[in-house]
Formats: C-alpha cells, sequence, structure tokens
C-alpha cells in the first residue's frame, strides 16, 4: 500500500473504533420531556414554527390557550423546560403560530422513587428489619424510562445513563462491591455495586441484589459486613437537571432529582430454643393427706436408686417351764432304755 494512503485508512480505521457521541437532548416530534431539564435541540419538533401553546387537560383547543411561549431561533437549539414556564403547565404542547398546530411535546414532572425490596416476599421493606441471611435489593420506580427510546430521542444510545444508586454501611462508608461467598470460596464473586442502571423500564431492580451474601466473611474469618443499619440513595441529572432546581430546598428534591435515603437493618440470626413443657405429677394423696405435686426437679432428675427392704431377724419365743422339764425326763429315760438293752 502507498504510504501515502496508510494515515487516511488509520483514521478512517480510528473514527470507527471510537464510541458514537451519544446525547439525549435532540428531542422528535411528540417526545416526552421533562421539567427541569435543559439545552434541548427542539428544532425538530417545531419544524419552522417559533410559538408554542398548552391547554389544560379537557380545554376545547379552538379556544384561547392557557399558556404561551415564543422561542427564537437559537432558543430552540438549547430550549429549557424551566420549573418557573412549566410547572402547572404539564401535558401536551403544541405549535401556535402557523397551521396546522402540530404536536410539540409532551411535558410531565420528573418521578424517581427507591424502595428496599425483600425478593424471598415479594414485598416493599424499605425502613424494616431483616434477619442478615434475608435476599434483598433496590427497586426504582420512575417514569423518566421514557426518555430512554428511540422514537423520542433520536440520538439516544444504549450507553446512555443519568442515575447514580449509592449503597452505605452503618458507618456511613460507601459499599462500592458486594461478595457473593465468603473470600476464596470456591463459588465466590466479588461484583459491582450496581451504581449507574440503565433504567428504560417504570420498574427497576438491582440485578445481583439476590446474590449478596452478608453474612460472608474474609480471608482472616472476620466478617466483611457488620449488622445494623444500611441507606440506599438514588439520584438522577437527565439534561443537568440540577440546574435548574439549584435554588429548590433538598427536601422538595426528594421524588424528582433524588429519592432520599432509604434504610434497611440487617440484623443477626438468633438462634432460639423451643421451651419444653414439663408435665406437673401430682403424687396421689393417701387418706387425711392433700394432693401435694411433684416438682419437674425431682421427676425428671436422675432417677433415686430404690431402698431394698433388709430382711427382718428371726426372734424366737421361750418355751414355758413345764414343757423344757418333760422333754428333758423323756430324753434321760431313753438313754436307759438303750443300756439295758
Amino acid at each position: 500500500m502507498n504510504r501515502y494512503h496508510i494515515f487516511p485508512v488509520l483514521l478512517v480505521f480510528f473514527l470507527l473504533c471510537v464510541p458514537v457521541s451519544a446525547s439525549l437532548n435532540k428531542i422528535a416530534s411528540g417526545a416526552t420531556v421533562f421539567i427541569g431539564e435543559t439545552n434541548l435541540d427542539i428544532s425538530l419538533p417545531l419544524n419552522g414554527h417559533s410559538v408554542i401553546a398548552w391547554w389544560p387537560d379537557g380545554a376545547d383547543r379552538s379556544g384561547a390557550p392557557g399558556k404561551t411561549l415564543t422561542v427564537s431561533p437559537a432558543g430552540m437549539l438549547n430550549f429549557n423546560i424551566s420549573p418557573s414556564d412549566f410547572t402547572g403547565c404539564t401535558g401536551k404542547w403544541y405549535s401556535h403560530d402557523l397551521q396546522p398546530d402540530i404536536m410539540v411535546f409532551t411535558v410531565l414532572e420528573p418521578q424517581l422513587d427507591l424502595k428496599v425490596w425483600d425478593l424471598d416476599k415479594n414485598t416493599d421493606v424499605t425502613g424494616q428489619s431483616v434477619p442478615m441471611s434475608e435476599n434483598i435489593t433496590y427497586r426504582i420506580d420512575t417514569n423518566l424510562y421514557l426518555a430512554l427510546n428511540y422514537s423520542a430521542r433520536p440520538k439516544y444510545n444504549p450507553s446512555d445513563g443519568f442515575y447514580t444508586i449509592t449503597l452505605t454501611n452503618p458507618n456511613g462508608i460507601s459499599v462500592p462491591q458486594i461478595y457473593t461467598g465468603s473470600a476464596g470460596g470456591k463459588n465466590t464473586q466479588i461484583l459491582n455495586f450496581d451504581s449507574n442502571p440503565f433504567v428504560n423500564t417504570p420498574v427497576y431492580y438491582w440485578r445481583n441484589g439476590g446474590s449478596w451474601d452478608r453474612d460472608a466473611k474474609g480471608t482472616d474469618g472476620s466478617a466483611i459486613y457488620s449488622p445494623g443499619t444500611y441507606t440506599f440513595t438514588a439520584s438522577q441529572n437527565l439534561n443537568h437537571m440540577s440546574d435548574a432546581y439549584s435554588t429548590a430546598s433538598a427536601d422538595s428534591l426528594v421524588g424528582k432529582l433524588t429519592s432520599g435515603g432509604k434504610t434497611i437493618t440487617f440484623i443477626p440470626e438468633i438462634l432460639t430454643t423451643v421451651p419444653t413443657t414439663v408435665p406437673q405429677l401430682t403424687k396421689t394423696a393417701s387418706a387425711g393427706e392433700t394432693n401435694a405435686p411433684v416438682t419437674a426437679a425431682t421427676s425428671l432428675s436422675t432417677p433415686q436408686p430404690t431402698k431394698t427392704a433388709l430382711p427382718k431377724k428371726t426372734t424366737y419365743t421361750p418355751l414355758p417351764v413345764w414343757i423344757a422339764l418333760a422333754g428333758i425326763g423323756m430324753a434321760a429315760l431313753a438313754v436307759m432304755m438303750r443300756r439295758k438293752y
């Protein structure tokens, strides 16, 4: 190959390998936009128009609009959906200087919520206490997923993302990775925490949340994760939305730009011993006695040895004197008769 052709070929190869610069600020006709987005290019939906108008829901559009805005030629390339202009005017906006009117975009308030979700029970456990072994994840609920599709944003790229999720431990320290088992274990993986999710659905779950093993041990046998309260926080900054709300109070941004801190408290496994019910034994009362319970300590303790009765000593009653003398006389007579014969 001619050496003079090498540079152009390399330049083309380089351009093909470099990722396309994506942008979410190029708006298609009828796209959904959100209050607070800045520097939008709305030239495509305006299509030569310069006035946009809004009517309240259900209003007759043949009448006067509820609000109009004039967009300059330069302004249509860096248009702001500012809170001052669009708060209270959500819904469809139309062009309104040249007939026919066409829909330019739909304006919505941004909505963002995070829940701590129990995968075992399929329920919200935000702010609650669960065992260390419970399978949990985080769940994002939002309407901002509408910004992530080609029909609304023609320069949209799957690499685009504008969410940030943080997780901190009971000491307020960030948790950047999770262990799926104890360090050095055969199947243990160390996974990055899902801190920049791509949320293009109305409900999104942290994909690896259920794999987080909070009972994992380090190589020295110590616990990697301590019991206590962990905090998740979600935030979003679609098209530098935070700039539009820079003077707003932090509380007013919860549910729009941030979820606020959502906690879950992990408690150690508690080994409980099931108490054994010991029946109370009752001694049968003899006549004149009352029934007295025999204590469990006595009834269930080591069996007491049975007392063996000692043999009674044989005693003899002395014979009357006359019987004794008669016996002596009969014995003497027997001896004399033996000698005679």
